[in-house]
């Protein structure tokens, strides 16, 4: 195969250090081996080896809620198909994103949420599995006697953590023909149990169809109010190139809600754009079954201190 993007990414303020940019790269390059054989089969396959990383925030690694639980956000969608499907605030399942796929292909919902996804994902087959790693306990517990002495917790709300690590993961590919996207996240720490962020939100935090592929990750609720993800589409369509969608869709975003975030966006053509107004955002490309080297994302922060 000698086209075909896949392109990922691990979220905001997460950390470009080695280790951390060879996970992503041994993720997208899983995913590139089936591309010829199912965009969902590929990028299935790529949320699950971040999903079993304690590195990123999703799967095993996610944060915890307000209470010490993990409740995770997963979403899939195909373009030319335009099916979609996600599961929203489910515990207890190590790969999410394998709970949307299955969801997608064996039933006519489109979102479960709760214990109907978490029932849903046993009936399946899916094991009970701890999704909570050792480092995000101990943030939470740390972040929740900040609270008790009334002081602000020195964590990062999208990492859970003090230092910039792993956060939200997403994932955009075209294999030639197609355009696809998907997400999984633990949303952000000390969230109310029960929220929903924008991964699962269709036009949100997440959009295919056959003009691009997008994912975003930021405040989930400033995506929802906004429609991001279908706004980047929109402008792509309008013939814009993914960089420039990108950055004017972020652009939008901080005007309307002053938030940061993070998109990735591929276009049928095969061109990626993507763009980041935070500390971090590590984007991870393959093309044509190799790595770009050192791929670097538009950092507004940067140009707007400049």
């Amino acid at each position: 195969m000698d086209m075909g993007i896949i392109a990922v990414h691990g979220g905001l303020d997460t950390s470009r250090e080695k280790q951390y940019l060879e996970i992503l790269q041994e993720a997208a390059l899983k995913g590139y081996e089936l591309l010829l054989k199912s965009r969902v089969q590929a990028l299935e396959a790529v949320l699950q080896v971040l999903e079993k990383s304690p590195k990123f925030n999703c799967g095993y690694g996610s944060v915890l809620n307000f209470d010490g639980i993990v409740e995770m956000d997963a979403a899939i969608m195909d373009g030319p198909s335009s099916r979609f499907a996600a599961v929203a605030a489910i515990q207890d399942v190590q790969h999410p994103i394998s709970v949307a796929r299955a969801l997608m292909e064996k039933t006519s919902n489109v979102i479960l949420a709760g214990a109907g996804a978490v029932k849903f994902a046993r009936a399946q087959g899916f094991p009970v599995a701890d999704c909570i790693a050792g480092r995000q306990r101990e943030a939470w517990q740390k972040a929740r006697a900040s609270l008790a002495r009334g002081e602000k917790p020195a964590q990062n709300l999208y990492t859970g953590l003090a230092a910039p690590y792993g956060d939200t993961v997403g994932c955009v590919l075209w294999d030639g023909t197609g355009l696809a996207a998907a997400s999984s996240t633990g949303g952000c720490l000390l969230k109310t149990p029960g929220r929903v962020g924008d991964t699962p939100s269709l036009g949100g935090g997440i959009f295919a169809s056959k003009t691009s592929a997008v994912v975003c990750t930021g405040i989930g609720e400033a995506f929802i109010e906004t429609l991001t993800a279908k706004y980047v589409d929109q402008v792509i369509a309008a013939g814009n190139e993914p960089n420039q969608a990108t950055r004017l869709a972020l652009g939008r975003l901080y005007e309307q809600k002053k938030a940061e975030g993070g998109i990735l966006a591929v276009d049928a053509r095969g061109n990626v754009g993507s763009t980041f107004n935070a500390g971090r955002f590590p984007v991870v490309v393959v093309a044509g079954g190799r790595l770009i080297d050192n791929y670097q994302p538009v950092n507004l922060r940067a140009e707007q201190v400049h």
